[in-house]
């Protein structure tokens, strides 16, 4: 018969058996857990150091490719807008890095800058439509644009007009008292700015966009560049590449389909700089394109112009 001291001294000792055995097992485990979480650690280090590199070595091929875009512009666009006046036209939020860029592929292509327009946030204002349009009814600009067009087409025919010249026969739209004075209603009316005496008709507009507006603000400044296109020769709009992560001009009128006004949507870069340029000298051609580095583009350039035979 076992005695109750033994009976407890057996029961003590089997629980002590398996306190013991719980934490040698407990100790088993977390060693176990410890040396994968260390493991797994290490690989993951491993793997963001390797896709550290990875970004780190695209980021100076892609920058590499930038530079030899800026290092080959000049050569490649000399001559192909040589005696062809520009209007550039600064849309509101475009930096003035990208609107100097502009000047000099003008420039180096061979183009003259017929001068520099910048529109006001007043001329996207909805507050400010009835005026708009109350004002352009009342512009010596010729047949005037149908009066429930979008403000968009109003303020771009009489932009157009005052500043472009005719598509048919490179000639001004008006004369140069009517010129005058829709440019200095405009002006007066706080819808654009610029600088007196600076302004001559286009052939080309370039628009130069920032890099995202309100939705209202991008479908206003399409449906203008729509109508600038109309008035003259041709219209490129150019917008920074992080317009992708808002919106934009561009993002409108690639959305829409557009096939009349090429857009240029990495405006701040040197391969954007270079297909500003050649897309200006294929709108002379009436070609057309979406160029730049975001998904909606159909190249990252225009075709280079043809080499001139020997």
């Amino acid at each position: 018969m076992i005695s109750l001291r033994r009976h407890v001294l057996t029961l003590v000792a089997v629980f002590l058996a398996l306190g013991l055995g719980v934490v040698l097992g407990s100790t088993s485990v977390a060693t176990s857990i410890r040396d994968a979480v260390v493991d797994r650690e290490e690989t993951t280090v491993a793997q963001l150091e390797a896709a550290r590199e990875e970004v780190a070595t695209r980021r100076l091929a892609a920058q590499r490719l930038d530079d030899m875009a800026g290092e080959l512009t000049r050569p490649v666009v000399d001559g192909t807008l040589e005696g062809r006046p520009v209007l550039v036209v600064v849309a509101p939020g475009a930096s003035d890095e990208d609107v100097s860029a502009a000047l000099d592929v003008i420039g180096a292509a061979g183009g003259i800058t017929a001068g520099r327009v910048t529109l006001t946030d007043k001329a996207f204002d909805p507050e400010a439509d009835a005026e708009v349009q109350a004002l352009v009814a009342n512009l010596p600009i010729g047949r005037a644009p149908a009066a429930d067009a979008d403000l968009g087409t109003q303020l771009g025919t009489a932009l157009g007009r005052a500043g472009l010249l005719r598509t048919e026969d490179s000639e001004p739209h008006l004369d140069d008292d009517d010129r005058e004075t829709v440019l200095t209603t405009l002006s007066d009316a706080e819808l654009i700015e610029f600088e007196q005496g600076t302004l001559r008709p286009g052939q080309l507009a370039l628009i130069v966009t920032g890099p995202g507006e309100a939705e209202s603000t991008a479908v206003r400044l399409a449906s203008l560049a729509r109508t600038l296109d109309a008035e003259g020769a041709g219209t490129v709009v150019s917008a920074e590449l992080t317009g992708t992560q808002g919106y934009d001009a561009v993002t409108v009128l690639r959305s829409s389909g557009e096939d009349g006004v090429s857009t240029v949507d990495s405006a701040g870069s040197e391969s954007g700089r270079l297909a500003t340029g050649l897309a200006l000298a294929q709108q002379l051609e009436r070609g057309q394109g979406h160029y730049g580095l975001r998904p909606d583009a159909t190249a990252a350039v225009p075709s280079l112009p043809t080499a001139p035979a020997r």
